[in-house]
């Protein structure tokens, strides 16, 4: 007989004690992978260092971003709806690894004393925290929206050179009014992070630590917002990457057929485009794919385990 019961307990990790599910064997508090609970410090040690190329990465990628829109930005460039929505692109880009360096510049600003190891700062230090966070989720999906949408127009004003609609698509104007359109959304879709995040007093400090002289604050952790947040986010990271996919395919047989009719007409120029097509898709697809599984994983397999 099937117990009337409500489960006071969510799914989620908003407690602290152990407890066993007794429909899914597991207790709360389990190891999914033994291997990370044998050599949990070698884990952290390999997530600091990994931690540290990112944020190398992010200067790097800040300054090369930086140089190509000052590129970009030239009359001669800035007038093709290829190279406009680009700029787009390219500041999305800087929003992102801005947001990064802006973290690690608070660090050195604000007076920070260890209290737990983790994000645990002022209040006004956390807030500007938040809003990198928030900046970076818009930055984020604005970016692959926008290099999705440069895919489909090349691919269609190859398939259909002569159409009148994709003529009107590929003018100036219309990318403007896209990336309008993207960046409104995608700043709404950030918004709901920003509004829903919470932060809380830390009371405590670990055991042998002194309290600080300010009062720290911390993000609420596990909430059920939080998760399917996340989970929405890397579905839309997901779908972005199976449409380039598949947009690219597309792009890079209309070139194949282009190529054979130039060839068959003794007007064939070499051109290395179908190459570089593939490698775009392929940046794109392990950025985004890894970034969706990453969410996907932590909903549908490491939850409820300290694996996650």
């Amino acid at each position: 007989m099937k117990s009337t019961t409500i489960n006071i307990y969510s799914k989620y990790k908003d407690y602290i004690e152990d407890y066993y599910n007794a429909e899914e064997g597991t207790r709360q508090g389990d190891w999914l992978f033994s291997i990370i609970e044998k050599h949990l410090l070698l884990f952290y040690e390999i997530v600091k260092i990994l931690k540290l190329v990112y944020e190398i990465a992010s200067f790097l990628s800040f300054f090369i971003n930086l140089f190509h829109l000052l590129i970009l930005t030239r009359k001669a460039l800035r007038t093709h709806l290829i190279y406009l929505v680009m700029i787009g692109i390219c500041t999305c880009d800087i929003l992102q690894s801005l947001g990064n360096l802006t973290k690690i510049l608070m660090t050195w600003i604000y007076q920070f004393e260890i209290c737990f190891t983790g994000e645990y700062y002022k209040y006004s230090h956390m807030i500007v925290i938040l809003l990198t966070k928030t900046a970076q989720i818009m930055s984020r999906r604005c970016s692959s929206f926008l290099a999705l949408y440069i895919a489909s127009v090349r691919s269609l004003s190859v398939m259909f050179p002569m159409s009148n609609i994709v003529t009107r698509w590929t003018t100036p104007k219309s990318g403007i009014c896209v990336m309008i359109l993207v960046g409104i959304i995608c700043a709404a879709w950030s918004f709901v992070f920003f509004k829903n995040t919470e932060l809380e007093k830390v009371l405590y400090c670990s055991i042998g630590q002194p309290k600080p002289s300010y009062v720290p604050y911390k993000f609420k952790e596990n909430q059920e917002w939080e998760f399917t947040y996340y989970l929405i986010d890397g579905y839309l990271a997901m779908f972005v990457s199976i449409s380039y996919v598949i947009v690219a395919f597309a792009l890079v047989i209309a070139l194949a057929v282009a190529k054979r009719r130039s060839r068959n007409l003794k007007h064939e120029n070499k051109s290395n485009t179908s190459a570089m097509i593939i490698f775009m898709t392929a940046t794109v697809f392990i950025s985004e794919t890894s970034y969706a599984a990453l969410y996907l994983l932590n909903n549908d397999v490491f939850q409820d385990f300290n694996d996650q």
